[in-house]
């Protein structure tokens, strides 16, 4: 009776095993796609928690430009577009990968490789004055396309900069970033000094003192908050008290209008991904894989 039922299972044994092991996921949904290397083939990567596995793409040279709005796909072809996993015998780092011939160590313990599928990257940009204020809450306009309509973005100050790229929305000489209180992003406090209906960083007089606050630069060095007068024996900003209402002639010049395009790639693996080996064995097989994103800003100046 019992080698009867060894033999059941032995035969159930060979029934199941078809030369395929899938698992269900990979150790690297929760780590971030390295710098790229981009001297010579492009290289994409990610390495695992444990720090002795690696994701790799694979493309052929000048390929892809991370700060250009564009959706590019290339196949998996094994020879110029590859799609690599590998496994180490020690921990591994991100020079391993940008070296035109790898290092001898550590060794590669096992390979697998992606026999098909498509890979997808998709670049986007969003430009931000880092100026503490929402983008979404300056009024940009987007076009049907998903680009920024940039005439049709409220302009506060009607300096021809709109004010989702504007580091002084109102034009006054202080800073937008410094006339809100972004000490807590999830409640960020809009100062408002005179209690009008306008909040200080989209009001030009900010003390309602009937001087604009450009006019309150009393040395004209193009930064008001540092101008104070005394009142009652304590030194206050000059712009915003309304009871010395000092002004000055002296011509306040203006600071560079700096901004940040921050241009986002998502990069896919779609068309169906699964990883062999020499074997054909399957180790992962599924329609779309997300390999992550990468984050590039460019400081941009605005004249």
């Amino acid at each position: 009776m019992q080698r009867i039922f060894f033999f059941g299972f032995l035969m159930l044994l060979m029934a199941c095993d078809d030369g395929d092991f899938v698992i269900d996921q990979l150790d690297f949904d929760d780590t971030d796609v390295q710098e790229p290397c981009l001297d010579g083939t492009v290289t994409l990567f990610k390495i695992s928690e444990a720090k002795n596995e690696a994701l790799i793409i694979q493309l052929e040279p000048n390929s892809v430009n991370f700060n250009k709005v564009d959706t590019l796909e290339f196949t998996i072809n094994n020879n110029t577009n590859k799609v690599l996993y590998r496994i180490f015998d020690n921990e591994v780092t991100a020079s391993y990968f940008c070296q035109s011939v790898p290092p001898t160590a550590p060794l590669v313990t096992e390979e697998w490789y992606a026999p098909s599928g498509t890979i997808r990257i998709t670049t986007t940009v969003e430009d931000d004055d880092l100026d503490g204020v929402p983008t979404a809450e300056e009024g940009v306009v987007y076009n049907d396309d998903g680009t920024v309509n940039k005439a049709a973005s409220r302009d506060s100050d009607g300096d021809g900069i709109p004010d989702y790229i504007d580091n002084d929305d109102d034009d006054d000489r202080v800073l937008t970033k410094d006339e809100i209180d972004n000490s807590d992003p999830t409640n960020i406090v809009y100062t408002n000094t005179d209690g009008d209906e306008l909040p200080n960083y989209l009001d030009n007089d900010d003390d309602n003192d009937g001087v604009l606050t450009i006019d309150e630069d009393l040395n004209g060095d193009g930064n008001p908050t540092n101008d104070t007068v005394t009142i009652d024996g304590k030194k206050v900003p000059n712009y915003l008290t309304a009871t010395a209402a000092t002004t000055t002639d002296k011509k306040s010049t203006r600071r560079k209008n700096v901004y940040q395009s921050i241009y986002t790639s998502v990069i896919e693996i779609v068309d169906g991904f699964k990883l062999e080996n020499e074997n054909e064995e399957i180790k992962f097989d599924v329609d779309t894989y997300l390999f992550g994103t990468i984050e590039n800003p460019i400081q941009q100046e605005e004249k």
